[in-house]
């Protein structure tokens, strides 16, 4: 679970941005709603990345390729173990990523790209980490046991995995006319999806009220190593429950029971624009949420100035340009990152992890 708030914590601390306009959000592409199926119906949060768009850009050209390598390497063992077995990778083969994780563990790997078949079963040959079976419906499962993987080939551009059985027998029983099946039947992440201001590229979401509590205490957790302790979360703020023992655990329960979804999404051009949205269920939620942000985000600035430094560091400069937007029942959160700002956020002691 640790490394699932992390994850989402980073991008959080990247998207502490203005944004003036609501943006009005984009169109969810036809091919990426008929993949949504093959996700469980109700996921922790859900993960989309299309590399073949973001591969054609020159920000991905300029700052994302050559770290590329590492990336993948770093992704659960999951992508390297593919590009072991089928040639396809990140970098090249691999055209869109989704991915879905629930509370009991399922989890559902779903990748669209070009894959060598005959260069998979003869890698198995040689690999006795590698097994294959053929179900009587004539489908071939795959598994891997370094890391207990499970896939299999829904078409010739679609691979699917789980470490669970029944997550691969569900995905199977997918068709083209399961237009009601896995995550097309939960109406409140669909709902959620939809307001996704950026779908082209790379999204991520979560409607699980106990995980947007684990992202905000990650959160408020990281801050306080820059507050001296002033927003520092107890173990009890941690776990589910009602009980509120400090100001920071009451000021924790009251936004995540009242923030609807958590939304990440990013669009990449020569530049690159992410939006983290907080969708409430209502406008005074959101503008009071937005207010606790600025107010967060001032006693981080004030610690900063309080530093004998001569020179701004990559954090200051950043914080100097936030501005948070509350429209209506959302409240978000917009950055860009360029060739002009890019270092400092490289640099920025903020997206290291804390002690």
């Amino acid at each position: 679970m640790k490394k699932y708030y992390y994850l989402f914590t980073i991008f959080f601390f990247l998207l502490l941005f203005s944004c003036t306009n609501k943006p009005n959000p984009e169109k969810l592409p036809l091919s990426v709603k008929a993949t949504l199926p093959l996700l469980q119906e109700s996921p922790q949060f859900v993960m989309y990345m299309n590399f073949k768009a973001m591969r054609t850009t020159g920000f991905w050209k300029e700052n994302v390729s050559d770290s590329i390598l590492n990336a993948e390497r770093n992704f659960g063992s999951l992508l390297s173990t593919f590009k072991l077995a089928t040639g396809a990778s990140i970098s090249e083969g691999i055209d869109e990523l989704y991915f879905s994780n629930a509370w009991l563990g399922e989890n559902a790997l779903v990748l669209k790209g070009v894959f060598d078949k005959a260069k998979l079963d003869n890698f198995i040959v040689k690999d006795t980490l590698f097994k294959k079976t053929v179900k009587p419906d004539g489908t071939s499962i795959y598994m891997y046991k370094g890391n207990d993987l499970y896939f299999f080939f829904k078409d010739n551009y679609t691979l699917c995995a789980s470490n669970y059985l029944s997550r691969i027998d569900e995905m199977i029983a997918v068709t083209d006319t399961s237009v009601n099946s896995g995550l097309m039947k939960n109406k409140d992440l669909l709902s959620a999806i939809d307001a996704i201001v950026y779908k082209e590229n790379i999204w991520m979401i979560t409607t699980e009220k106990a995980f947007i509590r684990g992202i905000l205490a990650n959160f408020m957790q990281s801050k306080s190593s820059e507050t001296s302790g002033k927003f520092e979360i107890p173990d009890s703020a941690k776990v589910k429950g009602d009980s509120v023992n400090t100001a920071e655990d009451k000021i924790l329960s009251d936004m995540y029971k009242n923030i609807n979804s958590f939304i990440l999404s990013g669009k990449m051009k020569d530049d690159m624009k992410f939006i983290v949205q907080f969708e409430c269920v209502d406008s005074r939620s959101a503008d009071t949420f937005g207010k606790l942000m600025n107010g967060m985000i001032a006693l981080v600035k004030l610690s900063s100035n309080t530093k004998k430094e001569k020179k701004s560091s990559a954090a200051e400069n950043i914080l100097d340009n936030i501005v948070i937007k509350s429209y209506d029942n959302s409240l978000q959160i917009s950055v860009e990152i360029n060739q002009k700002n890019i270092s400092d956020f490289r640099n920025n002691t903020l997206l290291k992890k804390p002690n």
